[in-house]
């Protein structure tokens, strides 16, 4: 039972004062507690002066450490994230991440990747989530590699590539810490008009 039905109870009614009381002290609370976003972490990186943008196809990996993991969300779904730098067309290779766990290595891997067609970029052509991986709650280390260049073309534009949400290269929408509180005020405001409305009958 929540503390405002508690309330309630022990006052022989219910209050649109005490509901407005408690949904103001709820808010104060709301905005006490810090906003943790989940980090993104760069695995690779392909320029117009390397030779993944000429010749390929080019391996790339990259080693996640535990705490690389811990910051990208233990438990959670991450994206794979392709920003591209550089025209003209993103092409990436399969894409495998191996997590290491107690109970034994988890594998999983997406499809090749080919983006749109650019030839500007600023500062991105296009930010592409080339699909997702799970990264499992108890995960120890992995290893995230793939290629630049795929089936379709051996080299790639240019292209960072990314594992999870919160890079300013590799961004994708969050809610805003101002959205969680409007809605939050919003569900107050609707119970206290409920409230209301059942005091009227």
């Amino acid at each position: 039972m929540s503390g405002i039905a508690i309330a309630c109870r022990r006052n022989g009614g219910l209050s649109v004062k005490k509901v407005l009381v408690v949904c103001a002290a709820f808010v104060v609370c709301l905005l006490a507690v810090p906003q943790v976003q989940a980090a993104s972490i760069q695995v690779a990186q392909c320029t117009s002066a390397l030779p993944c943008f000429s010749s390929g196809p080019t391996p790339w990996s990259y080693s996640l450490s535990l705490a690389d993991l811990t910051a990208i969300g233990l438990g959670t779904s991450a994206p794979l994230i392709a920003a591209q730098t550089f025209p003209v067309v993103i092409r990436l290779g399969e894409t495998t991440l191996t997590i290491i766990t107690p109970g034994g290595p988890v594998v999983q891997t997406l499809s090749e990747f080919s983006g749109g067609t650019h030839f500007t970029c600023t500062p991105y052509c296009e930010v592409d989530i080339v699909g997702m991986f799970d990264i499992p709650l108890d995960a120890l280390s992995g290893t995230i590699e793939g290629a630049f260049g795929n089936s379709v073309n051996v080299s790639s534009a240019g292209v960072d590539v990314c594992l999870g949400s919160g890079g300013p290269a590799c961004t994708l929408s969050v809610p805003e810490p101002a959205s969680v509180l409007l809605l939050t005020i919003a569900s107050g405001l609707g119970f206290v008009g409920f409230a209301a409305r059942r005091r009227k009958v």
